[in-house]
């Protein structure tokens, strides 16, 4: 083989290769965001979720809403039914198409409007990220800082969010969380001149754990730790009395912590 001939062929192997290389980043990056079609929403089931009318259910990505038997749960369903029922909008995909029950996963737009973001400037849902999914990061927690400081929405209470702070949560317990239920805690403050009365206030996480305070309240200045398991409630210590299962879950959760009008005092996402 002659010297002009090897040359010509590297060269077209070259260019081969780059041609390969581009093509599998321009996929790549084409699959991350996909800007649908417009469809058209039929039907809202709350604050998060609505359905196409082909019956297709989507999950708002980024954000979460009350629930049914939470404080705020109508309100934000009819804000979400306003914006977009029976609208045209486009639907924007992340990193993952579906949820565990079988639900798209998108952020929607009409026109101008992101509505995912929308719900959260006006105080009717609270952020929501869905690791890895962080492009409107951001912006979502710049839109949430400005609703909780506007108490907007589910931010509205008595005042006492200033007050209230997590200051340690030992969500990840040593060994086996589920026997060692006292491992797991997490321990609140209250930043205040003044004593908060607690009573009928609620902690819960992602799933349906629930802890309802009775009779408490948080001196000013001082501390409370909640734990899992089972003990004698006594001053600065409080127990779930769980038996069996821990409730913070390790790769991830969000404690909410509500007053006794179901008020959003704390949403607090780990990790």
């Amino acid at each position: 083989m002659n010297v002009r001939s090897l040359y010509t062929k590297i060269s077209l192997l070259l260019a081969l290769s780059t041609i390969v290389i581009i093509s599998g980043c321009t996929g790549q990056t084409s699959a991350s965001v996909k800007i649908s079609e417009s469809f058209t929403i039929a039907e809202v089931i709350d604050g998060d979720t609505v359905k196409l009318e082909n019956g297709q259910a989507i999950r708002l990505l980024g954000i979460n809403s009350p629930e049914a038997d939470e404080h705020y749960y109508k309100e934000s369903g009819d804000r979400l039914a306003a914006l977009v029922l029976w609208k045209n909008v486009k639907l924007e995909s992340g990193p993952e198409d579906k949820d565990r029950y079988g639900r798209l996963l998108r952020y929607i737009f009409i026109g101008d409007t992101f509505v995912n973001l929308q719900m959260v400037k006006e105080g009717y849902a609270t952020v929501y990220i869905l690791n890895p999914d962080e492009k409107y990061y951001l912006e979502f927690k710049e839109a949430e800082k400005d609703a909780k400081e506007k108490k907007m929405g589910v931010w509205f209470s008595s005042g006492v969010q200033a007050c209230i702070e997590i200051v340690e949560f030992n969500y990840n317990a040593v060994g086996n969380d589920n026997e060692n239920l006292n491992g797991e805690y997490v321990t609140f403050q209250n930043n205040c001149d003044s004593a908060i009365k607690m009573d009928g206030w609620a902690v819960k996480d992602e799933a349906t754990n629930t802890y309802t305070f009775k009779g408490f309240a948080l001196g000013s200045n001082s501390k409370v730790t909640l734990y899992t398991g089972s003990g004698n409630n006594a001053g600065d210590k409080l127990y779930w009395n769980k038996k069996q299962y821990a409730v913070w879950n390790n790769d991830g959760d969000t404690l909410f912590l509500r007053d006794e009008k179901g008020n959003l005092v704390l949403n607090y996402k780990y990790p």
